[in-house]
């Protein structure tokens, strides 16, 4: 009964992270143009990059949470979701500092006034937690793949 616990919780945090990435990643990928213009924003990439990173990273997106969906290597997935999380964070970091007022392009339908800042950062570092639950635990119910896992005591 002890491992019914922690096994909830790598279940919850897996199911959570997956629509998270799934539901991000909607407008991105079927909308690629829209999110390329968002990407540009941040000044980041080279001009001549945007177009092919901001389509990477809408796919790189739907692909884990695909993988965290179907529990397929689950600690690979989680952390990519790590470094995504983290790299997003330092991008809402970014736009606080040097004061953009743009929104943030992170959701579907986010043009109501959700701004790049510190509140998105904080936002993000707390969707790194489920993440970061997923490498200590990855969790057996419901994955297609265990491979990434080993026993715990």
């Amino acid at each position: 009964m002890k491992a019914v616990f922690p096994e909830l919780i790598s279940l919850g945090c897996r199911l959570f992270l997956a629509w998270l990435f799934l539901y991000a990643s909607y407008d991105k990928v079927w909308h690629p143009a829209d999110f390329a213009l968002s990407v540009g924003r941040y000044e980041v990439l080279p001009v001549v990059l945007v177009n092919a990173g901001s389509v990477l990273l809408a796919w790189l997106e739907f692909f884990v949470g695909l993988m965290l969906l179907l529990g397929l290597w689950t600690r690979v997935a989680a952390l990519w979701s790590v470094g995504l999380l983290a790299m997003f964070t330092g991008l809402m970091i970014y736009a606080w500092a040097i004061g953009a007022g743009y929104d943030c392009g992170c959701f579907p339908g986010q043009s109501d006034g959700h701004q790049a800042g510190l509140s998105a950062a904080a936002r993000d570092v707390g969707f790194m937690l489920p993440a970061l639950w997923l490498l200590w635990r990855p969790g057996r119910w419901l994955a297609v793949s265990v491979a990434d896992d080993h026993e715990r005591p």
